[in-house]
Formats: C-alpha cells, structure tokens, sequence
C-alpha cells in the first residue's frame, strides 16, 4: 500500500484535490498490472502524461495518444513517452495489429461514439493482446450527494460539466465490449458512494486550482500535503465498500 500513498501524495501536491479520491485507485490498478503489459504499448488518451508517471518510469510506454485540443504537448516537457500522436477522434494512425497493449484511464465515458473507438482499439491490437481500461459507470449519478438533494437536473448538469458523454452501466460496458471483439479477464468496481461524493464534493473546493492554473500554470502554488488528509483519504478509500461508481477491465481481444 506504500505505492498508494505516495501516488495520493503526488496528487495532493500537483493537482486538484478531488482527484486524489480516484486516481490513485485507478493507478494502483495498472502499476500491479505491469508484468502483463508487454509493448509496444498505446496510452489512448494520455493528456499531459501525469498519470502515467506516477506508475511507470519515462519511457515505458510506446505511444501516447490523444486530442489536440488535450494536454497532450505537455508530456513532450517531461520525456514520458517514447512518442507522441495528435488525432482527431476517428481513426487511430497506426496499422491494424501493431500494439500488444493499451492501456486507457477515464476516457471511455467522455467520448460521444465510444463503440467506434473501442472497435479501433480492436483493429490496432494483435491477437491476443490487451485492453486495460478505467470507465466511469451510471452508477456514478446515483452516487451525487447533489442528486439526492436537488435531483436530476443537478446530476444533468454536473455530468455536463465532467463531459459524460457515454456513462454506461457495468453490463452495458460488458456488452459493448463484448461486442467488439474482446473477452473480460477481470473486472474491479471501485469509487464506492463515500469516495464518490468526496470527489464530488472537492470539485467544488477546488476552484481555487482551476483559478491557479488559469494564471499560474500550475494546480497548487502551495503543495503542502499533510500526513493527516493521506491518512483520510486512505482510509475511505480501503474502507467504503457501498456502491461502485466505476470499473477497471482487463480485456483480451479475441
């Protein structure tokens, strides 16, 4: 548990404090699973490549992917990946079967036609290979503290605001998966209620990190992080067991 937190540390200082309730989870899942990636291997979404670094060493990763509109020439400042491609949502640029991993946190449910990408991540994979993939579920809105106070129009407009664009439930991420051609190795839930509206609740808390970046260029001008928040944050997140508002796959294409 010692990788958890140091991973919850460096989210504490470096970026908004809601992501430290989920991210570090969703990290733990992909650094217990490294043995099984076997390159090259495709970051499908990386954005500026933080959280790869917080498991993997510079360079581990064949390809980071993602939209220009993302984060993405931000990862070329800290070396993390062994290249770089901008596209734009349709096809992925590389020839069918080049990779024999990809790996993809929290990206699924914010893309519009998510079946259409996961048949291209289908197409570029070699037999065999894998798909290791964080999603977000529906369960995630029956999870908002706000939902339950003000109801649906708050739970539209909050999903609005984190650009759910496909917020499937578990056997519907299953099915499309399915669908596509792969077969599930394992499933996790986590993101459990406590943990959910905590994040929740630190997007709200966190105002001053967007306002920070926005003029600063930086999340946290002072990233202090007590023993005591880790310590918290540990705590709910080994502890809440109560209805998962995400998932980690392990596919294999078939």
């Amino acid at each position: 548990m010692k990788k958890i937190t140091s991973i919850i540390k460096a989210y504490l200082a470096e970026r908004p404090d809601f992501y430290a309730y989920l991210r570090p989870q969703e990290a733990y899942f992909f650094y217990e699973r490294k043995n099984q990636m076997k390159g090259p291997i495709l970051d499908f979404g990386s954005g500026d490549g933080f959280f790869a670094s917080t498991i993997f060493k510079k360079r581990f990763i064949d390809v980071g992917l993602d939209l220009s509109s993302s984060r993405i020439k931000e990862s070329l400042k800290t070396n993390m990946y062994k290249d770089t491609k901008v596209y734009d949502g349709g096809i992925i640029p590389f020839p069918s079967q080049t990779f024999r991993t990809i790996v993809s946190n929290c990206v699924f449910e914010h893309i519009p036609k998510i079946g259409k990408s996961v048949k291209e991540m289908h197409r570029v994979l070699k037999k065999n290979g894998l798909l290791m993939t964080t999603v977000m579920c529906s369960s995630w809105s029956s999870n908002l503290k706000g939902g339950k106070l003000f109801g649906k129009t708050y739970i539209r407009w909050f999903n609005e605001i984190q650009q759910h664009n496909s917020l499937l439930s578990k056997k519907e991420w299953i099915q499309l998966f399915k669908k596509s051609g792969f077969e599930i190795v394992e499933s996790i839930d986590y993101l459990y209620e406590k943990a959910a509206q905590q994040t929740e609740q630190y997007h709200f808390l966190s105002l001053f990190s967007l306002f920070s970046y926005a003029v600063f260029k930086k999340w946290k001008l002072f990233p202090f992080v007590s023993a005591k928040k880790i310590r918290r944050i540990e705590n709910i997140i080994s502890e809440d067991n109560k209805n998962p508002s995400a998932c980690f796959f392990v596919l294999r294409k078939i």
